[in-house]
């Protein structure tokens, strides 16, 4: 797995018994994929800015803007009940990216493993807005690339 990340030397390392406690806390299985970047560096900003979408969104006319990825801890997914909650988001998902308006994140509401990638846009149409982006996180990964006007 290359790396993707903007070097933050203040990231927390990952550990084994994190990703186990997690999962735990979660109810979920998390993509190994997904446990393998973050054990490169657990959380942060990313070298990409965007990933491609078939329909227009919120965002852009053909992709959603990436530009970090949340780690395993506690100021990441395990953060996420605060933001279900806050901005009445659908249950069973795990976000991974998103500023309140608009969401990255995994869909565990018909799995508990190997979930498909979400795009939730709270503000671009009367309801909210759910467009799938990816099959899995290792392909989300695979797709991710730089926007230039």
């Amino acid at each position: 797995m290359q790396n993707i990340w903007r070097i933050d030397k203040e990231k927390t390392k990952l550990t084994d018994d994190m990703v186990i406690n997690a999962e735990k806390k979660l109810g979920v299985k998390l993509p190994s994929s997904y446990i393998e970047l973050c054990k490169i560096q657990n959380g942060g900003y990313i070298t990409y800015d965007a990933f491609p979408t078939s329909v227009p969104t919120g965002w852009a006319d053909d992709h959603i803007g990436v530009d970090y990825i949340k780690g395993i801890d506690e100021e990441g997914i395990l953060s996420n009940d605060y933001y279900i909650e806050e901005w009445e988001l659908p249950k069973d998902i795990l976000l991974i990216c998103g500023d309140g308006h608009t969401w990255t994140a995994m869909d565990y509401r018909q799995t508990k493993e190997e979930p498909p990638i979400i795009y939730i846009d709270l503000e671009w149409r009367d309801d909210i807005f759910i467009l799938e982006l990816a099959p899995n996180f290792k392909t989300f990964l695979d797709g991710l690339f730089n926007y230039n006007d």
